[in-house]
């Protein structure tokens, strides 16, 4: 059931502006970062940095507009009834998280190779190897998979609206965590994560390597947290009996 719901989300997707923005985006910021960083004076360690940075609190913005934008389509659809006279609301509405999920994965393995290529070309092969850029891509894909269940969750019981809201301000927190603000609280505000545990992890990789017992402490809270969001989103599947929300 669930892969046949999955299917179906892809293919709902193929050619919608939430996929083409996931192939747009990636390139759009790639580009405007390295033109940028072409004249600036920065040192190589904090471009890369930087630009994780800047992905980490935007992220959150994005993963809100899109999971708006796949909650609105089910709702214009005829009310939530293509969900509801399912067989399984769970796996349908699973399917949707993990199709977002998936192409998020897509979209920032596709920045991290596009800005790696365009760095090596102007600095040439430097301080952080492609390897690098596509682990820290990785570790944000996971850090944001909490997000994704949480904001769907949101979307569904809250409507559009309120998820959009809450992208923002988890856009926020995670800038105004990285300051010195949330350098201890990071770690138990998921809304962080983001930007946060791909900075701890190019710590790590380039400057600090005793940034690796940050990283071990951050590694349990993130898989129970993962795990309660997981569970919770399950139930909220099960039970989910449509929204009355009016936008």
């Amino acid at each position: 059931m669930f892969s046949r719901c999955l299917r179906a989300d892809f293919y709902k997707m193929k050619r919608s502006p939430i996929t083409i923005a996931h192939i747009v985006i990636p390139i759009v910021v790639s580009i405007v970062f390295l033109a940028y960083y072409a004249t600036s004076g920065w040192n190589e360690t904090d471009k890369i940095s930087v630009f994780f940075e800047a992905l980490g609190f935007g992220f959150p913005v994005l993963i809100g507009i899109f999971i708006a934008s796949t909650m609105e389509q089910e709702q214009n659809a005829g009310a939530f009834q293509n969900l509801l006279t399912l067989r399984s609301k769970t796996a349908a509405l699973f399917s949707k998280a993990v199709t977002l999920i998936l192409l998020s994965l897509f979209a920032l393995l596709f920045t991290a190779v596009l800005f790696g290529l365009g760095f090596i070309m102007i600095h040439g092969q430097g301080t952080a190897s492609m390897g690098v850029l596509l682990m820290a891509a990785f570790v944000m894909w996971l850090s944001a998979i909490p997000l994704y269940l949480l904001f769907d969750i949101f979307a569904f019981v809250f409507g559009k609206a309120f998820v959009i809201g809450a992208g923002l301000i988890s856009g926020l927190i995670s800038a105004l965590f990285l300051t010195d603000i949330g350098m201890y609280a990071w770690k138990v505000v998921p809304l962080s994560w983001t930007a946060r545990m791909p900075e701890t992890f190019l710590v790590y990789e380039l400057a600090d390597i005793g940034a690796l017992s940050e990283i071990r402490s951050q590694a349990l809270i993130y898989m129970v947290v993962a795990i309660v969001c997981l569970a919770g989103y399950f139930i909220f599947a099960a039970n989910y009996e449509g929204s009355k929300i009016s936008e």
